[in-house]
């Protein structure tokens, strides 16, 4: 038999297989749509969020205030002898007025009225310079290097507070061993759903694999055809998740950017881009190749054990 019509032969049963046992392919698609939907929409969340959550500063600030006589080129020795330190990535420096601004604003204090009697009064804040902190810096190297900072010329205090890092860090390790956790599962349950429902469809047609293994068909030319099922199964199985997860974005994404907008801050929620979506269909249909592949190769394995 020839190439060609052996994939034509192939071709032709895949499509009667699916028409005969319509209500199997249906119930197979359909388990496997649902299950690659799990995965696929926590991860379409997780996209989206991943932005916002990137963006908030996860590094500690030490600020240092300087001596309210201090001049500027007083100041910025300070912030050059603090750049200098190990532990410091960063520094800025806040200008006395531009503190009082922040304040001022900060507690609704400042208006339009009072913008003369503001340069009347003197300003009683220091120049501040803002160093942040380098990543993985223990907490014994930040307190040695306050300790450091206070003993410059023209510094009158120091301050900081890592206990909040410490708090986030513990939390994002705690979260990542939860989700590890959490997606293993989620990934087992996954492949058990998608190889039961493409395993249903080929073992309704054990009969047929007997027979065509009786007149001495190859292994590789019986698994053709299921091959090409749990192609087309977890293809369109996949594209079914995209429709329920898009279905799903569209709800959700008005309630999600009301809510995170109470709080100052802009969520999109969106699909992944169509270069993706083509990526993870095709990655899907693959999965569903080797899954029937491997359904039938049990199959065949079945009836020549009966055939011994």
């Amino acid at each position: 038999m020839s190439m060609f019509t052996g994939t034509r032969w192939a071709a032709r049963q895949t499509v009667r297989a699916i028409i005969e046992f319509k209500g199997l392919f249906l119930m197979a698609l359909s388990l496997a749509g649902l299950a690659l939907t799990i995965p696929f929409f926590l991860a379409t969340l997780a996209w989206s969020l991943s932005s916002q959550v990137l963006d908030v500063p996860t590094q500690a600030e030490v600020t240092i205030f300087a001596d309210r006589s201090a001049g500027k080129q007083s100041v910025m020795e300070i912030a050059e002898a603090v750049s200098k330190n190990s532990v410091i990535s960063s520094v800025r420096i806040m200008p006395k007025d531009e503190a009082l601004a922040m304040v001022n604003k900060s507690l609704g204090l400042k208006t339009q009225d009072e913008k003369s009697r503001e340069k009347a009064q003197a300003n009683p804040l220091p120049d501040i310079v803002i160093a942040t902190v380098a990543n993985n810096v223990s907490s014994e190297e930040l307190a040695q290097a306050a300790e450091a900072f206070r003993k410059l010329k023209n510094v009158d205090l120091v301050a900081y507070d890592d206990s909040w890092q410490r708090y986030l860090n513990a939390l994002y390790t705690a979260l990542s061993v939860v989700l590890g956790i959490l997606g293993t599962v989620v990934f087992l349950l996954v492949l058990l759903v998608i190889f039961a429902s493409v395993r249903l469809t080929t073992n309704a047609q054990r009969d047929e694999i007997r027979a065509l293994y009786l007149f001495g068909a190859t292994a590789s030319f019986i698994r053709r055809p299921y091959s090409w099922r749990g192609f087309l199964t977890l293809m369109l199985a996949a594209a079914l998740s995209l429709a329920v997860s898009a279905t799903g974005v569209s709800l959700l994404a008005k309630p999600i950017s009301d809510f995170a907008s109470l709080y100052g801050v802009t969520v999109i929620l969106r699909m992944p881009g169509a270069d993706w979506c083509l990526l993870y269909v095709g990655l899907a249909a693959l999965l569903g190749y080797v899954v029937g592949s491997f359904a039938a190769k049990d199959a065949i394995a079945r009836v020549q054990a009966n055939e011994i």
